[in-house]
């Protein structure tokens, strides 16, 4: 049992579970995530989109092995923080003991002395006196750099897990120049959707431009699958897509024209009795030999030849038509013009809980300070006595020793 949690709170275990992390992370990253598996199949491959559905790296964050993982690594750094903190405690007062007891020390006349307590005083070194002997001291808290080191990491995973849970997350569809109004009033225009690039390779992008409600903040971005927008608490993901019909509406009768888009079905009419239904909308379609036609019914691209089922309806009779955009169907005194497709994107909209937010920033902060305390704090002990002085430290303090030296070769010269 010991061996065991011995090796659980190990840095090897740690290294190995912060490895799988980060390797699983960088998969998530290079992998569009939450998609429909025809769309995997068409950007690596059958083999490909087999291995990663299978894998679940379609869903990376979410799959139980990568929520095993950071549980492990919790469990690591719980178990690292509770063990180094006892020995953190214990680290002050043996470097004072060790200064105490030092037995290697540099000779010092009367002014040589006086000189040298000078220059501890100046720098804030604080002194302790034990056994009649001084100790001056400085950075003791470097002790704590490690500690705090590791339960940064760990209140950083334990503040984003509570930041992920307590998000506040929607969903929402937009059309191409139309604004969603959030809760406090910030504003999101899609102002541009494409599927696909210049040369004809996939790419979801949607071009954004968030405002607050007073216009005095605004934000405008390009955002593609894992580069969200950030703006005023908010996180805006491109989370999916869809492709709407379109279909222009004319009144024969007195001129009134009007544009629909069309994302289920639905029954276009004046009356209640005559009109248009709309029943779905194919990307394409393939000709046989023999003249028939197969439509295609999914795809994970742009809707290269677009194909309308619609009913037409006149006086209780329905007729099916397959229609292309720019063919008109006109009935009674309506004419229904179907235009080409509007494809548009799915938005994942977070919002962060203020609390954890400010939470997950103090916790970046501690970790900051923690690494400063590793790296630029670091405890030193001197022993100041009728014999000399010694320098204890747990790093080589060769920099203060020089400046020591220079210092009490001026009282010789």
């Amino acid at each position: 049992m010991k061996k065991m949690i011995r090796y659980l709170r190990s840095m090897q275990f740690g290294m190995l579970l912060l490895a799988l992390v980060m390797a699983c992370s960088f998969a998530g990253s290079m992998i569009v995530q939450q998609r429909e598996p025809m769309e995997y199949v068409t950007r690596y491959g059958e083999t490909w989109a087999q291995v990663i559905l299978f894998l679940g790296l379609d869903d990376v964050f979410s799959a139980p092995f990568f929520l095993l993982l950071m549980a492990g690594l919790c469990l690591n750094l719980t178990l690292c923080s509770l063990v180094r903190l006892p020995k953190t405690i214990r680290a002050g007062k043996a470097l004072l003991q060790r200064a105490e007891n030092a037995q290697d020390v540099q000779p010092l006349d009367e002014g040589q002395r006086e000189k040298l307590i000078g220059y501890f005083r100046a720098r804030r070194y604080r002194c302790t006196e034990r056994n009649g002997k001084n100790v001056y001291v400085k950075n003791l808290a470097g002790f704590y750099g490690s500690f705090l080191t590791h339960l940064s990491f760990l209140l950083i995973l334990a503040v984003g897990a509570a930041a992920v849970l307590t998000a506040e997350v929607t969903d929402r569809a937009v059309m191409p120049g139309e604004t969603v109004t959030l809760e406090d009033g910030v504003r999101v225009t899609v102002e541009a959707f494409q599927i696909v690039d210049e040369t004809g390779r996939l790419d979801y992008a949607s071009r954004l431009c968030a405002e607050t409600e007073d216009g005095t903040k605004r934000a405008r971005k390009e955002i593609r699958v894992n580069e969200p927008l950030g703006f005023e608490g908010y996180k805006i993901y491109q989370q999916t897509y869809g492709t709407a019909g379109s279909v222009r509406i004319d009144n024969l009768a007195n001129g009134a024209s009007e544009v629909m888009l069309l994302t289920e079905s639905c029954f276009l009419t004046l009356d209640g009795r005559n009109g248009m239904f709309f029943q779905a909308l194919y990307p394409g379609y393939v000709t046989a030999e023999d003249g028939s036609v197969t439509l295609i019914t999914s795809t994970s691209g742009a809707y290269d030849d677009p194909v309308y089922d619609v009913l037409s309806v006149a006086d209780g009779t329905m007729t099916p038509v397959l229609a292309f955009p720019d063919e008109t169907l006109t009935i009674g005194d309506v004419s229904f013009t179907l235009l080409e497709p509007v494809s548009y994107p799915g938005l994942r909209i977070k919002h962060m809980n203020a609390a954890v937010l400010g939470a997950l920033y103090a916790v970046f902060a501690l970790l900051v300070a923690a690494l400063y305390l590793c790296f630029f704090m670091t405890p030193v002990a001197v022993c100041v006595n009728e014999n000399g002085y010694a320098v204890i430290s747990p790093k080589t303090q060769t920099g203060l020793m020089i400046e020591l030296e220079a210092l009490l070769g001026e009282e010789n010269a």
